[in-house]
């Protein structure tokens, strides 16, 4: 009995979480940036892994960048014919590794070796990835206000389809509650793997640990997640700079969701002791910083929460009827918060048109949850479909982020 109490307490908790936490978030006063004079050198890192083409349009979108001090590193991994370096520009430099690296972490690990210089930072990119001509400049920004580490928003580069809608939907939901909701409370924005911007000395040494894990299993799996967490632990704040825009493709079919859920989960209960340890931390030190992102990246997956949540209800219709109303009330809430934070992210309206067709991905989800053992012997890297340049997007959806144009013009 004990045990079903603090379960239940603990599900209502995390219902409630975004909600609350959101509300207070955009009843804060927006803080201000103190920027310094400063002037960034970006280290833009591009990754690709058995696939010829799809970086182009990123890199393409990179050399138009309105930041001016900046190189672009392109990381051709698993490809065996010469790859034709599309783009000649000497901002670009090509790297195609013999032998094949297989590695996410292995590919930057060259970069951070081989690069032309020493740049003060590094942007980690998807290879099919794309950004506005103001990215690197917000980014800049932020560093020049003191932020060592900063995430971009990222958002859905495709929404046609049923599962590039529902995928957007996901995307659009985290971005708000878990990258700018605690940046505005006064915590860290969690890291999305792609968009982000760290001081390359530190990234270094984040890289050199993973290379040493990547020996020892020969995989690693959620490089993002143990990096969002050795920041927050030594103290780092993560910003978010929600105009700095990264467009980021969604998947398109059914057998996509559970390729990549599985290896969500799989980086989410790997991540559970050491997040459980950072709590322990921030309440010894009094760190808001740690303490308050703890809490946010225990949360369970929304699938998990919400299904067990509605298991527990059942089982108080015989158990304690009090928790049924009380798991109830705090799913409607929850219900509503996933609403209210989509509409506060100013999620477009094809997006929110998919809210019914959720239990397709849900669905996906559960079938994720059965391969999370092979994701943790298995990269399941996703393959890529909408390979397009950033001109027609930009001119089609700026309008979107016109909240935010004070930041670019």
């Amino acid at each position: 009995m004990i045990l079903f109490e603090i379960i239940v307490w603990l599900c209502c908790f995390y219902l409630l979480f975004p909600l609350f936490t959101g509300l207070l978030a955009v009843l804060r006063p927006r803080e201000n940036l103190r920027e310094k004079p400063f002037s960034a050198d970006f280290a833009c890192i591009i990754t690709v892994y058995k696939e010829n083409d799809i970086a182009w349009p990123l890199v393409r979108a990179l050399l138009k960048q309105e930041y001016p001090h900046y190189q672009v590193y392109l990381v051709a991994d698993g490809i065996e014919e010469p790859l034709e370096k599309q783009v000649q520009d000497e901002k670009l430099t090509l790297f195609q590794p013999n032998p094949f690296l297989n590695s996410k972490v292995a590919s930057i690990a060259l970069v951070l070796e081989k690069m032309k210089k020493k740049h003060s930072h590094v942007v980690i990119f998807d290879p099919d990835n794309l950004v506005p001509p103001h990215f690197l400049g917000v980014l800049n920004r932020y560093h020049a206000a003191g932020f060592q580490a900063v995430q971009g928003k990222r958002i859905a580069k495709n929404t046609s389809g049923t599962y590039a809608a529902l995928d957007a939907l996901g995307e659009y939901y985290y971005d708000f509650a878990v990258r700018n909701v605690p940046y505005r409370l006064g915590s860290s924005s969690t890291i999305a793997g792609s968009g982000m911007s760290l001081e390359r000395e530190i990234y270094q040494q984040n890289i050199s640990h993973e290379m040493q894990v990547l020996k020892d299993k020969g995989l690693v799996v959620a490089e993002d997640k143990s990096l969002q967490v050795q920041l927050v632990g030594s103290g780092i704040r993560i910003g978010y700079a929600a105009a700095a825009i990264v467009f980021d493709e969604k998947i398109t079919a059914a057998r996509q969701i559970g390729r990549q859920r599985s290896r969500w989960l799989n980086s989410y209960f790997g991540q559970i002791p050491t997040s459980f340890r950072l709590l322990l931390k921030g309440l010894v030190s009094g760190d808001w910083n740690r303490i308050y992102f703890a809490v946010m990246v225990s949360m369970p997956p929304m699938v998990i929460l919400v299904g067990v949540s509605l298991l527990l209800s059942v089982a108080a219709l015989w158990i304690k009827v009090s928790y049924f109303f009380l798991l109830a009330g705090s799913l409607i809430l929850f219900g509503l918060g996933f609403l209210t934070l989509l509409a506060w992210n100013h999620t477009p309206g094809e997006v929110i048109k998919a809210i019914p067709k959720i239990p397709l991905f849900v669905w996906g989800q559960l079938s994720g949850m059965l391969k999370i053992r092979k994701a943790s012997k298995d990269f399941m890297a996703t393959s890529h479909q909408e390979i397009t340049e950033i001109e027609p997007i930009w001119k089609n959806r700026q309008h979107e982020f016109s909240h935010l144009e004070e930041w670019w013009k």
